[in-house]
Protein backbone atom coordinates (compact mmCIF):
# COMPACT_ATOMS: atom_id res chain seq x y z
CA UNK A 1 0.00 0.00 0.00
CA UNK A 2 0.84 3.38 -0.66
CA UNK A 3 2.04 5.56 2.22
CA UNK A 4 1.05 9.44 2.01
CA UNK A 5 3.74 11.60 3.46
CA UNK A 6 1.36 14.67 3.96
CA UNK A 7 0.10 15.63 7.69
CA UNK A 8 -3.14 16.06 8.22
CA UNK A 9 -5.26 19.41 6.75
CA UNK A 10 -8.09 18.36 9.53
CA UNK A 11 -4.92 19.13 11.95
CA UNK A 12 -5.06 23.09 13.65
CA UNK A 13 -2.77 25.05 15.35
CA UNK A 14 -3.56 28.32 17.03
CA UNK A 15 -0.29 30.67 16.25
CA UNK A 16 0.13 34.21 17.02
CA UNK A 17 1.97 36.59 14.29
CA UNK A 18 5.20 37.89 16.58
CA UNK A 19 6.78 40.06 13.50
CA UNK A 20 6.34 41.33 10.30
CA UNK A 21 10.31 42.07 8.57
CA UNK A 22 10.96 43.32 5.74
CA UNK A 23 12.09 40.63 3.02
CA UNK A 24 12.35 42.22 -0.37
CA UNK A 25 10.31 45.05 -2.79
CA UNK A 26 6.80 43.86 -1.99
CA UNK A 27 7.63 40.33 -0.08
CA UNK A 28 7.69 40.87 3.52
CA UNK A 29 8.77 37.64 6.26
CA UNK A 30 5.93 36.70 8.94
CA UNK A 31 6.96 35.05 12.18
CA UNK A 32 4.27 32.87 14.15
CA UNK A 33 4.34 31.44 17.17
CA UNK A 34 1.89 29.48 19.64
CA UNK A 35 0.86 31.90 21.79
CA UNK A 36 2.38 29.77 24.79
CA UNK A 37 5.59 29.29 23.24
CA UNK A 38 5.19 25.29 23.05
CA UNK A 39 7.30 23.99 20.26
CA UNK A 40 5.83 23.73 16.93
CA UNK A 41 5.87 20.61 14.61
CA UNK A 42 8.60 19.58 13.10
CA UNK A 43 9.44 20.84 9.09
CA UNK A 44 11.69 19.68 6.49
CA UNK A 45 12.94 21.83 3.00
CA UNK A 46 10.06 22.23 0.99
CA UNK A 47 7.27 21.79 3.71
CA UNK A 48 4.42 24.45 3.22
CA UNK A 49 1.24 25.23 5.58
CA UNK A 50 -1.69 26.33 5.82
CA UNK A 51 -2.80 29.92 6.81
CA UNK A 52 -6.59 30.31 7.00
CA UNK A 53 -6.97 34.15 7.64
CA UNK A 54 -10.23 36.11 9.50
CA UNK A 55 -11.40 36.82 5.96
CA UNK A 56 -11.96 33.67 5.32
CA UNK A 57 -9.35 32.43 3.35
CA UNK A 58 -7.01 29.96 3.47
CA UNK A 59 -3.63 30.30 1.82
CA UNK A 60 -0.63 28.40 0.99
CA UNK A 61 3.28 29.43 1.93
CA UNK A 62 6.39 27.43 2.17
CA UNK A 63 7.76 27.38 5.39
CA UNK A 64 11.24 28.97 5.54
CA UNK A 65 13.06 26.18 7.35
CA UNK A 66 16.55 28.30 7.79
CA UNK A 67 14.77 31.04 9.73
CA UNK A 68 13.14 28.96 11.83
CA UNK A 69 13.43 27.78 15.34
CA UNK A 70 11.50 25.01 17.65
CA UNK A 71 9.11 27.29 18.69
CA UNK A 72 8.32 29.18 15.49
CA UNK A 73 7.76 29.25 11.74
CA UNK A 74 8.79 31.83 8.79
CA UNK A 75 7.00 32.39 6.13
CA UNK A 76 7.17 34.93 3.32
CA UNK A 77 4.58 37.00 1.51
CA UNK A 78 4.88 38.87 -1.53
CA UNK A 79 2.00 41.43 -2.25
CA UNK A 80 0.43 40.40 -5.21
CA UNK A 81 -1.62 43.33 -6.64
CA UNK A 82 -3.47 41.64 -9.10
CA UNK A 83 -3.89 38.60 -6.59
CA UNK A 84 -7.12 36.96 -4.91
CA UNK A 85 -6.56 39.12 -1.96
CA UNK A 86 -4.69 37.05 0.67
CA UNK A 87 -1.46 38.28 0.39
CA UNK A 88 -3.14 42.34 0.12
CA UNK A 89 -4.78 41.35 3.26
CA UNK A 90 -1.65 40.15 4.91
CA UNK A 91 0.51 43.15 3.93
CA UNK A 92 -2.26 45.76 4.38
CA UNK A 93 -4.32 44.53 7.70
CA UNK A 94 -1.94 41.74 9.33
CA UNK A 95 -0.92 43.13 12.60
CA UNK A 96 1.43 41.69 14.90
CA UNK A 97 -0.13 40.25 17.90
CA UNK A 98 -3.06 38.85 15.83
CA UNK A 99 -3.94 35.30 15.93
CA UNK A 100 -4.41 33.03 12.91
CA UNK A 101 -4.75 29.02 12.64
CA UNK A 102 -2.71 27.21 10.62
CA UNK A 103 -2.36 23.65 9.72
CA UNK A 104 0.54 21.02 10.92
CA UNK A 105 3.37 21.14 7.84
CA UNK A 106 2.81 19.11 4.80
CA UNK A 107 5.44 18.45 2.30
CA UNK A 108 4.32 17.47 -1.22
CA UNK A 109 7.91 18.91 -3.00
CA UNK A 110 10.15 16.79 -0.70
CA UNK A 111 13.80 16.84 -0.90
CA UNK A 112 16.25 14.54 -1.65
CA UNK A 113 19.15 15.31 0.83
CA UNK A 114 20.93 12.27 -0.78
CA UNK A 115 21.31 12.98 -4.46
CA UNK A 116 24.52 12.78 -6.14
CA UNK A 117 23.97 16.31 -7.70
CA UNK A 118 20.80 18.74 -6.89
CA UNK A 119 19.88 21.52 -9.40
CA UNK A 120 17.62 24.22 -7.84
CA UNK A 121 15.74 26.87 -9.86
CA UNK A 122 13.84 29.63 -8.99
CA UNK A 123 11.80 32.17 -9.69
CA UNK A 124 10.53 35.15 -7.63
CA UNK A 125 8.81 34.37 -4.56
CA UNK A 126 9.64 30.50 -5.71
CA UNK A 127 12.57 30.93 -4.04
CA UNK A 128 11.40 30.25 -0.45
CA UNK A 129 11.06 26.43 -0.60
CA UNK A 130 14.04 26.77 -2.82
CA UNK A 131 16.06 28.58 -0.54
CA UNK A 132 15.48 26.11 2.00
CA UNK A 133 16.68 23.62 -0.07
CA UNK A 134 19.92 24.91 -0.83
CA UNK A 135 21.12 25.68 2.84
CA UNK A 136 19.89 22.32 4.12
CA UNK A 137 22.33 20.79 1.20
CA UNK A 138 25.31 23.35 1.50
CA UNK A 139 24.73 22.37 5.40
CA UNK A 140 24.77 18.31 4.52
CA UNK A 141 27.93 19.45 2.26
CA UNK A 142 26.31 18.07 -1.04
CA UNK A 143 26.84 19.42 -4.61
CA UNK A 144 24.10 21.87 -5.12
CA UNK A 145 23.64 24.59 -7.90
CA UNK A 146 21.11 27.38 -7.54
CA UNK A 147 19.81 29.26 -10.34
CA UNK A 148 17.69 32.35 -9.15
CA UNK A 149 15.81 34.89 -12.12
CA UNK A 150 14.28 37.93 -10.84
CA UNK A 151 13.00 41.30 -11.46
CA UNK A 152 15.70 43.10 -10.08
CA UNK A 153 18.09 43.02 -7.05
CA UNK A 154 15.64 44.76 -4.85
CA UNK A 155 13.14 42.48 -5.06
CA UNK A 156 15.64 39.23 -4.63
CA UNK A 157 14.83 37.53 -1.01
CA UNK A 158 17.65 36.48 0.75
CA UNK A 159 20.20 38.37 -1.56
CA UNK A 160 22.62 39.06 0.73
CA UNK A 161 22.65 35.76 2.32
CA UNK A 162 22.98 34.11 -1.50
CA UNK A 163 25.17 37.14 -3.52
CA UNK A 164 28.95 35.56 -3.96
CA UNK A 165 28.26 31.97 -2.76
CA UNK A 166 29.45 29.26 -4.42
CA UNK A 167 27.41 27.63 -7.05
CA UNK A 168 24.52 30.53 -6.63
CA UNK A 169 23.52 32.35 -9.74
CA UNK A 170 21.45 35.18 -9.45
CA UNK A 171 19.66 36.77 -12.74
CA UNK A 172 17.44 40.32 -12.74
CA UNK A 173 15.27 40.78 -15.67
CA UNK A 174 15.64 44.78 -15.01
CA UNK A 175 19.58 44.33 -14.84
CA UNK A 176 21.58 47.32 -16.52
CA UNK A 177 22.98 46.17 -19.47
CA UNK A 178 21.32 42.68 -19.71
CA UNK A 179 21.25 41.72 -22.70
CA UNK A 180 19.15 38.14 -22.88
CA UNK A 181 17.82 36.05 -20.42
CA UNK A 182 19.23 32.71 -19.75
CA UNK A 183 17.13 30.03 -20.52
CA UNK A 184 16.00 27.10 -18.37
CA UNK A 185 18.20 24.93 -21.31
CA UNK A 186 21.10 26.45 -20.53
CA UNK A 187 20.53 25.97 -17.17
CA UNK A 188 19.94 22.27 -18.00
CA UNK A 189 22.77 21.93 -20.28
CA UNK A 190 24.91 20.65 -17.21
CA UNK A 191 22.40 18.38 -15.43
CA UNK A 192 23.51 14.73 -15.72
CA UNK A 193 21.39 11.98 -15.49
CA UNK A 194 21.87 11.98 -11.68
CA UNK A 195 21.15 15.33 -11.05
CA UNK A 196 17.43 15.81 -9.01
CA UNK A 197 16.43 19.17 -10.38
CA UNK A 198 14.29 21.12 -8.31
CA UNK A 199 12.15 23.82 -9.57
CA UNK A 200 9.52 26.93 -7.95
CA UNK A 201 8.44 29.54 -10.16
CA UNK A 202 5.91 30.93 -12.60
CA UNK A 203 3.45 28.53 -14.83
CA UNK A 204 5.96 29.57 -17.54
CA UNK A 205 9.20 29.00 -16.29
CA UNK A 206 7.86 25.57 -15.28
CA UNK A 207 6.63 24.92 -18.44
CA UNK A 208 9.84 25.90 -20.06
CA UNK A 209 11.42 23.47 -17.55
CA UNK A 210 9.20 20.83 -18.86
CA UNK A 211 9.56 21.07 -22.18
CA UNK A 212 13.25 20.96 -22.20
CA UNK A 213 13.93 18.51 -20.00
CA UNK A 214 15.18 16.02 -22.80
CA UNK A 215 16.47 12.42 -21.86
CA UNK A 216 16.71 13.55 -18.18
CA UNK A 217 14.82 10.64 -16.21
CA UNK A 218 11.39 12.03 -14.93
CA UNK A 219 12.00 10.91 -11.84
CA UNK A 220 14.57 13.85 -11.21
CA UNK A 221 12.38 16.34 -11.79
CA UNK A 222 10.46 18.17 -8.95
CA UNK A 223 8.13 21.26 -9.70
CA UNK A 224 5.97 23.03 -7.08
CA UNK A 225 3.84 25.55 -8.54
CA UNK A 226 2.08 28.96 -7.28
CA UNK A 227 -0.94 27.88 -8.82
CA UNK A 228 -3.13 24.94 -10.48
CA UNK A 229 -3.92 24.13 -13.76
CA UNK A 230 -7.02 21.56 -13.49
CA UNK A 231 -9.12 20.83 -16.19
CA UNK A 232 -12.95 19.23 -15.60
CA UNK A 233 -12.67 16.61 -12.95
CA UNK A 234 -14.82 14.15 -14.76
CA UNK A 235 -16.30 14.12 -18.55
CA UNK A 236 -19.04 11.30 -17.00
CA UNK A 237 -20.68 10.81 -13.85
CA UNK A 238 -18.73 7.78 -12.24
CA UNK A 239 -18.87 5.60 -8.86
CA UNK A 240 -16.50 6.15 -5.88
CA UNK A 241 -16.70 3.77 -3.77
CA UNK A 242 -14.96 4.03 0.27
CA UNK A 243 -13.19 0.93 1.49
CA UNK A 244 -13.71 1.72 4.78
CA UNK A 245 -17.38 2.38 5.27
CA UNK A 246 -18.44 0.76 2.10
CA UNK A 247 -20.44 3.86 1.37
CA UNK A 248 -20.91 4.66 -2.65
CA UNK A 249 -21.35 7.41 -4.09
CA UNK A 250 -22.28 8.86 -7.77
CA UNK A 251 -19.96 11.65 -9.20
CA UNK A 252 -21.77 13.66 -11.58
CA UNK A 253 -20.14 14.66 -14.48
CA UNK A 254 -17.95 18.17 -13.87
CA UNK A 255 -18.28 17.69 -10.41
CA UNK A 256 -15.32 16.87 -8.11
CA UNK A 257 -15.30 14.22 -6.10
CA UNK A 258 -14.14 15.96 -2.96
CA UNK A 259 -17.50 18.21 -2.86
CA UNK A 260 -19.59 14.80 -3.42
CA UNK A 261 -18.12 13.90 -0.50
CA UNK A 262 -19.07 16.70 1.54
CA UNK A 263 -22.17 16.98 0.13
CA UNK A 264 -22.60 14.04 1.61
CA UNK A 265 -21.64 15.06 4.61
CA UNK A 266 -18.13 12.86 4.31
CA UNK A 267 -15.11 14.16 6.19
CA UNK A 268 -11.86 14.14 3.84
CA UNK A 269 -8.93 16.15 4.14
CA UNK A 270 -8.56 19.02 1.76
CA UNK A 271 -7.36 23.07 1.77
CA UNK A 272 -6.53 24.78 -1.60
CA UNK A 273 -9.24 22.73 -4.02
CA UNK A 274 -6.81 23.90 -6.58
CA UNK A 275 -4.94 20.65 -6.86
CA UNK A 276 -1.91 22.40 -5.43
CA UNK A 277 -1.45 21.74 -1.81
CA UNK A 278 -1.41 17.55 -1.71
CA UNK A 279 -3.97 18.29 1.65
CA UNK A 280 -6.53 16.09 -0.35
CA UNK A 281 -3.69 13.20 -1.17
CA UNK A 282 -5.98 9.96 -1.71
CA UNK A 283 -5.06 6.80 -1.90
CA UNK A 284 -6.96 4.48 -4.53
CA UNK A 285 -7.10 1.03 -4.02
CA UNK A 286 -9.12 0.10 -7.73
CA UNK A 287 -9.87 2.10 -11.12
CA UNK A 288 -8.03 4.35 -12.89
CA UNK A 289 -7.79 7.93 -12.03
CA UNK A 290 -7.59 11.37 -14.07
CA UNK A 291 -5.21 12.95 -12.21
CA UNK A 292 -5.47 16.81 -12.68
CA UNK A 293 -3.59 18.22 -9.97
CA UNK A 294 0.08 19.89 -10.24
CA UNK A 295 1.18 18.55 -7.12
CA UNK A 296 2.52 15.27 -8.89
CA UNK A 297 2.75 13.55 -11.93
CA UNK A 298 0.46 10.50 -13.42
CA UNK A 299 3.51 8.59 -13.35
CA UNK A 300 4.07 9.78 -9.28
CA UNK A 301 0.75 9.25 -8.50
CA UNK A 302 0.95 5.68 -10.14
CA UNK A 303 3.34 4.72 -7.86
CA UNK A 304 2.20 5.95 -4.80
CA UNK A 305 -0.95 4.78 -5.93
CA UNK A 306 -2.59 7.69 -5.19
CA UNK A 307 -4.77 10.68 -6.50
CA UNK A 308 -6.10 14.19 -5.58
CA UNK A 309 -9.92 14.17 -4.97
CA UNK A 310 -10.13 18.01 -5.13
CA UNK A 311 -9.49 18.23 -9.07
CA UNK A 312 -9.28 14.49 -10.13
CA UNK A 313 -11.35 12.45 -11.97
CA UNK A 314 -12.25 9.13 -13.13
CA UNK A 315 -11.15 7.27 -16.36
CA UNK A 316 -13.02 4.20 -15.14
CA UNK A 317 -16.42 3.65 -14.01
CA UNK A 318 -15.53 3.31 -10.78
CA UNK A 319 -12.80 4.10 -8.60
CA UNK A 320 -12.56 2.72 -5.12
CA UNK A 321 -10.84 5.10 -2.50
CA UNK A 322 -8.94 4.34 0.79
CA UNK A 323 -12.13 6.52 2.68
Amino acid sequence: MARIEAGRADERILVRLMGVTYGAADALLFELERPDGSPLPGAKPGAHIDLHLPIGLIRQYSLLTPLATATSYVIAVKREADGRGGSQWLHDQARVGMTFTISAPRNAFPLNERAAATLLLAGGIGITPIYAMFERLCDLGREVRLIYWCRSESHALFHKQLSGRPGVTLHYRDEPGRKSRPSIADALSSASLETEIYCCGPDRMVAELEANVGSLPPALIHVERFKGNAGEPSAGAFTVKLARSGIELSVQSGETILNTLIAAGIDAPYSCEQGICGACETIVKAGRPLHQDAVRSPEEHDRRQTMMICCSGSRSETLVLDL
